[in-house]
C-alpha cells in the first residue's frame, strides 16, 4: 500500500492560519463578554448571580468551611479591588479587560482590568475557564496546578509540583495533619469545623519554587493563604503559617476581612513560625531585635510602619513574641475578641493611629500605662531567652546520662536533654548529631536536609538534627522541614556555651521538641556539617 502525505498548499495553510484566528479572537471575544457580564451583576447588586458566573469547583471551595467576611460583598473575589471597593469603582469597569491572553492548553483565557482610578493605576488578573460551551470565572491556580498530581491526608488534599512530589513523605503528612488537630485543640474549634476540614479537606497547592507562587499569586513569596479560595499556596510543606490563617478564620467564622497585623501575623507565627522557623526558634532573635531597638513594639502599631519592618522580615519574629506575650497574660479566647476589635476593612485597619491600637492593647491585659505593658513584655522575654527558652547554653544539675560515644554525650532529666560535644582537634567541635530514626522515612528525601548538605549526602530516615559550631546551635526537623530550636552566640552571649579550655560545645534543649524519640547508641549518628 503507497502511504500518500498530504502536503498543505500556501493558500490552503493561509486559510487554516486565519482559522485559527478567528476562532482566538471568537474565544476571547466570549471571555470578556464573561468578565463584562459579572461586572454588570457587581454593579447593580445581583450578588447570587454574580457569583454563580463562577466555576463550581470554584464556588465550592470558596464557601467550603463557613468563613465569611462582613464588609464584602462577594468573598469568591474578596482580592479583587473591584469587589473591595465597589462603591469607588463601579464607574470605572470599562473596558473589563485591556489585555487578553489565551494560555497554552486553549481553554483557559487570562483577562488583566487595568484603570486609572482617583490618579492610581489599579490593575488586577481575572481567569476564565471554558468548559466545552461557556466560559466561567476560575483561580489561576486552576491553570497552572491543573496536571500536577494529587495526594491526600487526613485534612490536607496537596497538589504537587513535578519537582517536589518526593518530598511528599509519610511522616510529612503525619505532621501536617498532627499540626491541624492540635491547633484545633487550642482554638477550641468545634467538632463540626474539623469533621468538615478532615471530609472536604484543605486544597494545598505545593509549588515547586517562590517563582512557581509568584506566577499563581502575583507576589513572590514562600506562600499565602488564598482568602478568597481558601486555598494553601507555597513553597513549602507543611507551611504552618498560612495553615494558622486559614484555622483562626474558620474559629472566626465571621470577620471584617482586614486585621491589624501585629495580631494577624503575630498569631500566625505564635502557631505556626515563619519561613521554616517555629517560634521557638525565633524567640532569642524576636528578643534581640526588640532589645536592641532594632524593632520595637511602638514601631509595629500601625499598618504602614508593620509593614514597613515587614518588608525586611524582622517584624514577624517581635510580633510572635509579643502574641506569646499576651497569650501567656489573657488566653486565646480573649485574645480573639481583641483581635476581632482590631479588625475592620482594609482602609480602616491601615487608618487606626498608633494610639488607638495601645489602647486597645491596654484594655486587653488591664493596664493603663503603656510603659508598664512595655515593662511587663520585657519581663516575659527574658524570661523567654533563660529558664523558659527552648534551647539554651550550658548544662543544669540533677541530669542523669542517656548515652555516650566518641565526640558526644547524652544526658537528661523529666524535662531537658543536655548535649555535650567536644573535639581532640584545635579548631572548636562542630557537626549534626542525627537521631530519632523514622521507617517512613527510610525511602524519603528531605528538602532540608538536601539543602544543608547539596546533595553530597544521603538522606538516611532520622527525623532530627542537633547541628552545631562555635557560633550556633539549633535542632531541626527533616520529615516536617521546620527548623524547631535555635541559640545564636552572637544574639544570646553565654561563656557556657562553648568552654576552649575544654574545647567543649554545652546546649540544653526541652524534651517536648522531640517527644519520645531520643537519642540512643543504636538510634543516633555524628555526621560533619
Amino acid at each position: 500500500m503507497t502511504n500518500i502525505l498530504w502536503r498543505p498548499t500556501r493558500k490552503v495553510c493561509v486559510i487554516l492560519c486565519l482559522i485559527l484566528a478567528s476562532s482566538t479572537v471568537v474565544a476571547a471575544n466570549e471571555a470578556v463578554g464573561a468578565l463584562a457580564q459579572y461586572f454588570d451583576l457587581l454593579v447593580t447588586g445581583n450578588l447570587e448571580s454574580a457569583s454563580g458566573l463562577w466555576t463550581k469547583a470554584a464556588i465550592e471551595r470558596s464557601s467550603r468551611f463557613g468563613i465569611e467576611y462582613s464588609d464584602i460583598p462577594l468573598k469568591i473575589d474578596c482580592a479583587s479591588p473591584i469587589v473591595r471597593n465597589l462603591e469607588l469603582m463601579r464607574n470605572h469597569l470599562q473596558p473589563p479587560a485591556k489585555q487578553v491572553t489565551e494560555l497554552p492548553g486553549g481553554d483557559f483565557i487570562r483577562l488583566k482590568y487595568s484603570a486609572i482610578v482617583e490618579g492610581k493605576l489599579v490593575e488586577h488578573f481575572y481567569y476564565a475557564h471554558f468548559d466545552g460551551s461557556y466560559y466561567w470565572l476560575t483561580y489561576p491556580q486552576d491553570y497552572y496546578c491543573r496536571d500536577w498530581k494529587v495526594k491526600e491526608s487526613e485534612y490536607f488534599r496537596i497538589h504537587a509540583h513535578p519537582d517536589v512530589e518526593k518530598y511528599l513523605n509519610p511522616a510529612a503528612l503525619d505532621e501536617a495533619d498532627q499540626f491541624v488537630e492540635r491547633l484545633a485543640d487550642s482554638l477550641d474549634l468545634s467538632q463540626s469545623d474539623l469533621k468538615t476540614i478532615r471530609e472536604k479537606k484543605v486544597e494545598y497547592y505545593y509549588c515547586g519554587s517562590d517563582e512557581t507562587v509568584r506566577e499563581i499569586t502575583g507576589v513572590r513569596t514562600k506562600g499565602t493563604f488564598d482568602l478568597p479560595s481558601n486555598d494553601i499556596i507555597s513553597s513549602l510543606f507543611p507551611h504552618y503559617h498560612e495553615v494558622a490563617h486559614l484555622l483562626v478564620n474558620v474559629k472566626l467564622g465571621r470577620l471584617p476581612l482586614a486585621t491589624h497585623p501585629l495580631l494577624r501575623e503575630g498569631l500566625a507565627v505564635y502557631y505556626g513560625g515563619r519561613r521554616g522557623n517555629a517560634l521557638s526558634a525565633l524567640i532569642g532573635l524576636g528578643a534581640f531585635l526588640h532589645h536592641e531597638k532594632i524593632v520595637e513594639i511602638d514601631s509595629l502599631l500601625t499598618m504602614s510602619s508593620f509593614d514597613s519592618n515587614a518588608s525586611s522580615d524582622i517584624a514577624y519574629p517581635v510580633a510572635g513574641l509579643f502574641t506569646a506575650y499576651l497569650l501567656d497574660r489573657i488566653g486565646h479566647k480573649k485574645y480573639l475578641e481583641h483581635y476581632r476589635a482590631l479588625s475592620g476593612s482594609l482602609d480602616e485597619v491601615r487608618a487606626l493611629p498608633d494610639s488607638a491600637v495601645r489602647n486597645e492593647l491596654l484594655s486587653a491585659v488591664g493596664m493603663s500605662s503603656w510603659a508598664a505593658l512595655l515593662s511587663d513584655f520585657n519581663t516575659f522575654m527574658q524570661q523567654q531567652t533563660t529558664e523558659r527558652g527552648p534551647l539554651l547554653p550550658g548544662r543544669i544539675e540533677n541530669v542523669k546520662p542517656l548515652m555516650e560515644a566518641d565526640g558526644f554525650a547524652v544526658s537528661s532529666n523529666n524535662e531537658w536533654l543536655v548535649f555535650e560535644f567536644t573535639a581532640n582537634a584545635s579548631e572548636p567541635p562542630n557537626g549534626n548529631l542525627l537521631f530519632g530514626h523514622d521507617a517512613r522515612l527510610s525511602e524519603a528525601t528531605s528538602v532540608m536536609f538536601e539543602e544543608q548538605y547539596a546533595g553530597k549526602r544521603p538522606f538516611e530516615g532520622y527525623r532530627f538534627g542537633v547541628r552545631f559550631d562555635a557560633n550556633e546551635a539549633g535542632l531541626y526537623d527533616y520529615a516536617a522541614n521546620h527548623v524547631l530550636a535555635k541559640y545564636i552566640l552572637g544574639i544570646m552571649p553565654s561563656d557556657e556555651y562553648f568552654d576552649p579550655d575544654q574545647n567543649k560545645i554545652t546546649i540544653r534543649l526541652k524534651k517536648s521538641l522531640v517527644g519520645d524519640k531520643l537519642p540512643s547508641e543504636n538510634n543516633c549518628k555524628l555526621i560533619p556539617l
